[in-house]
């Protein structure tokens, strides 16, 4: 179905065949939409729910992120694909570091270790800054699943440009 061209009213009559989940994602992936137009999103947040407050993040250099795991991040394995948990920890880790660094940054190394399948319900991230320079910032990040269990580790290194 090529919904390009179709009015509102199609587009909601076609939705009437799809069940709650596959319209939550839908609505979740037009909100990003909607909200990247105004600048309030960046690459792919749609899929994460952030919890965290930005002042408790600066100051700990800690953040937690979880995402929700549904057919879109999975794998032919029935599993997280491995590219959907390197996301995860650079966003974990690039937002500890950005709110410790109150600065924009950018991903300058990325390491990531995969230790077990992801699968389950959610995924929950923590990523904490734990080296700070004036203008570059390690970082760590852990994945948990629905069990508490290890699923992936990472470390990060992000530059922050000096404030002019």
């Amino acid at each position: 179905m090529s919904v390009e061209r179709m009015e509102k009213s199609e587009l909601l009559k076609a939705l009437e065949d799809y069940d709650a989940r596959d319209l939550e994602i839908a609505l979740r992936a037009a909100d990003a939409n909607r909200r990247a137009r105004t600048g309030e999103l960046y690459f792919l947040h749609h899929l994460f729910e952030e919890q965290f407050d930005w002042g408790a993040a600066a100051e700990k250099g800690e953040i937690e992120i979880t995402l929700p795991i549904n057919l879109l991040v999975m794998n032919p394995g029935k599993m997280v694909h491995g590219g959907v948990l390197a996301l995860l920890c650079d966003n974990a880790m690039g937002i500890a570091s950005h709110a410790r660094a109150m600065r924009d940054g950018v991903t300058v190394e990325l390491t990531v270790r995969y230790h077990k399948p992801a699968r389950g319900t959610k995924l929950r991230a923590v990523g904490r800054v734990v080296s700070a320079g004036s203008q570059v910032n390690s970082t760590q990040c852990e994945i948990y699943d629905d069990e508490g269990q290890l699923v992936t580790s990472a470390s990060g290194t992000f530059y922050h440009k000096k404030p002019r």
